[in-house]
């Protein structure tokens, strides 16, 4: 592929493996970098491993991931990518060590190679830089991976994952897909290359969901549209009851993730406030949320939730989707 990317993969997956497969993005998900400014660009080289501050619970819950959802060890595949220069690979990778994340591979953008190319626009460019990584990373994927992914939304993730997920199950027609990647910021060369590695893809169990760690507003609404595919979390403790009741992690894990959560100095209290939007979001059952509620209460991991809110019908008409229907908002598509 034309965008300049560069790959390390530490583990090769039985072809006969099928189940959950995670990718996650590091910057603004995992790690805080500072990619908002050319200031915040330049410093990102030179930071080491110990100065990189992790996203509270982040760490907590990729370890959970990694655990799956029995007690007992199972190594869920995991893979980063990363828009930080190929060259803080090393630095990366020790943190996640620091932090006792186990993953099998990272993809960062080549930051040297964009600078002799010339094509200074990639440094920010994010949309084709990352359905790069995404296909490079698939096509190493046995047939029955089914992927699980996980960003933010500072960076385009949420337009990202969506057209990734779509391109995959075929619902942007190929004879169209470079157009729609052009319209949305990818290069021409990109857009060509990304439609071209997607169709050499054999056909696979695709994408399940996309979480996305809301920053940028905190409005979960202003995803309503990409649902249910792309599910908009207000931290990690949101994304570990959405994986939770996915199958995906233990229910333990839940309270380990809360857990890490106040002790970085989040309020209990607004954990509960996060149970209980997910209730309004139809994203777990009153009756669940009110015995997890309880379980977390007694060891004072959250407020007791004495009442539960109404669940919206705008968002029970969402969960209520088919799978199979297109995430990318019209808005991305048309025109």
């Amino acid at each position: 592929m034309s965008f300049p990317i560069h790959r390390a993969c530490y583990r090769t997956l039985d072809p006969d493996f099928a189940g959950p497969v995670f990718v996650a993005d590091i910057d603004r998900t995992y790690l805080m970098t500072r990619f908002s400014s050319l200031r915040g660009m330049a410093r990102i080289p030179f930071e080491r491993a110990e100065e990189k501050q992790d996203i509270e619970g982040m760490a907590r819950l990729f370890r959970e991931i990694r655990s799956g959802p029995d007690e007992v060890e199972r190594s869920t595949p995991l893979y980063f990518v990363s828009a930080s220069p190929r060259q803080l690979r090393p630095v990366i990778e020790k943190k996640m060590q620091l932090d006792g994340i186990g993953f099998d591979g990272t993809t960062f953008k080549d930051w040297s190679r964009v600078v002799q190319r010339m094509r200074l626009q990639r440094l920010r460019e994010q949309i084709g830089f990352k359905l790069t990584a995404l296909v490079a990373n698939r096509a190493e994927l046995p047939l029955g991976a089914e992927e699980y992914l996980l960003g933010d939304d500072l960076e385009h993730d949420p337009l990202t994952y969506a057209l990734y997920a779509d391109l995959l199950a075929g619902r942007i027609p190929s004879g169209d897909a470079e157009r729609v990647l052009v319209r949305n910021g990818v290069l021409a060369g990109d857009a060509r290359d990304i439609v071209t590695a997607v169709r050499r893809l054999a056909p696979g169990s695709g994408v399940k969901r996309a979480l996305i760690r809301l920053e940028r507003n905190g409005n979960p609404e202003a995803l309503l549209e990409s649902g249910p595919g792309v599910v908009p979390c207000t931290g990690a403790f949101q994304m570990s009851v959405v994986l939770w009741r996915l199958g995906c992690i233990a229910r333990s894990g839940v309270g380990r993730v809360a857990s890490e959560m106040i002790h970085r100095g989040i309020d209990p209290q607004r954990l509960t406030v996060r149970l209980a939007d997910l209730v309004r979001r139809a994203l777990i059952d009153p009756d669940d949320a009110r015995s997890l509620a309880s379980e977390l209460a007694a060891h004072g991991l959250v407020e007791p939730l004495h009442e539960l809110p109404a669940v919206d019908p705008a968002w029970e008409r969402v969960q209520r989707r088919a799978p199979d229907r297109v995430w990318t908002p019209d808005e991305y598509l048309e025109g």
